[in-house]
């Protein structure tokens, strides 16, 4: 069984399930009554010098400190970078692990590359204060995936958060949203609600594209009679049969995410009950909320905005199984013509067999009426014809032969024609066997796709 990760220092094992390279990180400072601090990190001077100008995890004000991490460079060429290759070098990190105080969980959560949600609740080492840390993680198996990690420490109320493997449309959106949050910024599950608002766009956004697809391949074969032999050539095919596998694979990944914004749902309870019931005993409510009502507040906004992108998750399951649905639809309507063709064409074949059995068997008749008068005649006028010849004196006097003394050249030529005759009709009957051979087995290999088409 794997037990949960305790929240210790990171280990050189733990470090080791990422990938280093520098490049640009964004930070945002937000606290809760002031305007929002961007930096830009670009190097390890960068961040040396934020590090000197950085409150320290002790004395942190309330608000949000969040760590953009940029996309790698890709590895392969056509493929994005993972998320585990962050943009600092292994000595920045291990140093970005203890300021943004970040649990050795979100190791788990990005080597799992599916759709994940996690929270831990425990006491610090040092301070004996509670700490709350979350991670989440979008599906690795789709484009622009992500992963999230954010600590929530209720003394103090501020929260550190990093996400891993942000574009620049999804550094973008993190930022605005974060300067959009007003007083929000203080809730410790905001930058999770944000999290599911940027995988809302990916998932709705390749929802829609394949609809687009969808559409247009429709809105084409409404638009026209349908043709067996262009509609189902292979490249239609093919794409028609992509066009659903990805509509179902769609849906198996909006189904998980489901899942995972159900155990969202569940955190904001959990989290208004447990901070509110611990109030009076560990001082657990910052001072930041006013009272109890103040966060469950903020919780239930968020509950109804995370039910709101499942109703809509909802709605693009039923689009991409219509689209699945009236895809196979549209592949079986066109089979049906295909098989529809075939027999008609298998009906005209039939039709012209029998009319040719016909006709042979007429023929037939026809020869055997030939082959017997054949051998009522040709006996009949061989004998006449050896008969005529002058090989033969019938009127042999005495002394004279009935029989010509040239009679072996009849013979000889007659057997030597005959042998010719015979030899040259194997020869052409054997040459006509090996070219028939050929065509059967021509008919009878199996096609490529390819010659198919």
């Amino acid at each position: 069984m794997d037990w949960p990760l305790e929240d210790t220092e990171w280990t050189s094992r733990d470090l080791n399930v990422f990938n280093y390279q520098q490049g640009r990180a964004v930070i945002l400072q937000k606290p809760s009554s002031d305007e929002m601090i961007v930096g830009e990190l670009k190097n390890k001077n960068d961040w040396e010098v934020w590090f000197d100008n950085a409150p320290s995890v002790t004395s942190a004000e309330e608000g949000l400190y969040a760590l953009l991490c940029s996309r790698a460079q890709p590895v392969f060429d056509g493929e994005a970078a993972p998320v585990s290759y962050l943009p600092v070098t292994r000595d920045t990190w291990e140093r970005v692990t203890r300021e943004f105080q970040i649990h050795r969980r979100i190791t788990r959560t990005i080597s799992r590359q599916v759709p994940f949600v996690s929270s831990n609740w425990e006491r610090d080492v040092e301070t004996a204060k509670w700490k709350i840390s979350f991670t989440a993680r979008t599906s690795a198996y789709l484009q622009n995936d992500l992963a999230l990690s954010v600590t929530y420490k209720p003394s103090t109320g501020s929260i550190f958060c990093v996400v891993y493997g942000c574009n620049e449309q999804q550094i973008e959106a993190f930022m605005k949203r974060v300067r959009m949050a007003g007083d929000r910024v203080k809730y410790p599950l905001l930058m999770l609600g944000i999290f599911a608002e940027v995988e809302r766009e990916r998932l709705v956004g390749i929802a829609d594209q394949l609809l687009d697809r969808f559409t247009l391949r429709s809105e084409h074969l409404e638009n026209r009679p349908l043709d067996p032999s262009t509609d189902m050539n292979g490249a239609n095919t093919q794409e028609h049969l992509a066009l659903c596998l990805q509509s179902r694979s769609l849906v198996d990944h909006i189904q998980s995410v489901k899942r995972q914004l159900s155990k969202l749902l569940t955190e904001i309870d959990d989290l208004g009950q447990r901070l509110t019931l611990r109030k009076e005993k560990d001082g657990i409510l910052p001072k930041t909320f006013k009272n109890g009502r103040q966060l469950k507040r903020m919780g239930v906004q968020m509950k109804k905005r995370l039910q709101d992108i499942i109703h809509e998750y909802d709605d693009k399951i039923d689009e991409c199984n219509m689209i699945v649905g009236n895809t196979s639809l549209a592949m079986q309507t066109v089979w049906n013509l295909i098989a529809r063709h075939d027999s008609q064409i298998n009906t005209r074949f039939a039709r012209a067999n029998t009319m040719i059995a016909v006709e042979t068997k007429r023929e037939s008749s026809q020869m055997k009426s030939i082959a017997i008068l054949t051998m009522i005649y040709l006996p009949l006028s061989s004998v006449a014809a050896i008969f005529s010849m002058d090989l033969f004196n019938w009127n042999a006097g005495a002394g004279e032969s009935i029989v010509s003394k040239h009679i072996w050249i009849f013979a000889v030529f007659s057997v030597g024609l005959t042998t010719l005759t015979l030899l040259a009709w194997r020869h052409v009957t054997n040459r006509h066997e090996k070219t028939t051979g050929k065509g059967n087995e021509s008919l009878g290999s199996p096609k490529t796709e390819a010659e198919m088409v």
